[in-house]
């Protein structure tokens, strides 16, 4: 009897190891980057569809600023300079807020400045899914028009405009 139970106890305090080590796994796989810092990100507009980008597809823009800041998986990105005075201007904010996911960032900002033609009235948003790689960063920025779904809105209730960025932090 006395080896059987000490046999029964190992078993056990190798399940619980087992277990363990397979949660420990489970958690680390998802796992929130820290994705904090300050990029420099170069941009280049792939979709004009809209007009809410002042540039043509295949128009590039380097050394955009941008700063993240991150609590958990709540993040925040500021972009800097005359790039971020014209998504400010497009969008009334210059500042996306979203969460990061492992890798993945999911990052938005709803339009406040009005916008109108006949009866459609809207405003713009953009929103930003980016991977972090180490210090890499690369994603996309996605443009659309929030409308109020009359006629008069016509392509602004189907329409995007994209921007692709990459670039880098400096390391830790």
């Amino acid at each position: 009897m006395e080896y059987s139970s000490q046999r029964r106890e190992r078993l056990m305090q190798r399940a619980a190891l087992i277990l363990a080590v397979l949660a420990a796994g489970a958690c680390g796989g998802d796992a929130t980057a820290n994705v904090a810092g300050t990029y420099t990100l170069a941009l280049t507009v792939q979709e004009n569809q809209c007009g809410i980008l002042t540039s043509d597809a295949g128009t590039s823009s380097t050394g955009v600023t941008v700063v993240v800041t991150q609590d958990g998986p709540n993040v925040t990105a500021k972009v800097q300079g005359v790039a971020g005075v014209a998504l400010s201007l497009a969008t009334g904010s210059d500042t996306f807020t979203g969460r990061v996911s492992g890798n993945s960032l999911d990052l938005s900002i709803i339009g406040t400045v009005a916008g109108s033609s006949g009866t459609c009235a809207f405003t713009r948003d953009a929103h930003l899914v980016g991977t972090l790689a180490g210090d890499l960063l690369t994603g996309s920025v996605t443009y659309t028009y929030a409308t109020n779904k009359t006629a008069d809105c016509g392509i602004r209730d189907a329409c995007q405009d994209m921007q692709l960025f990459n670039g880098t932090r400096p390391p830790k």
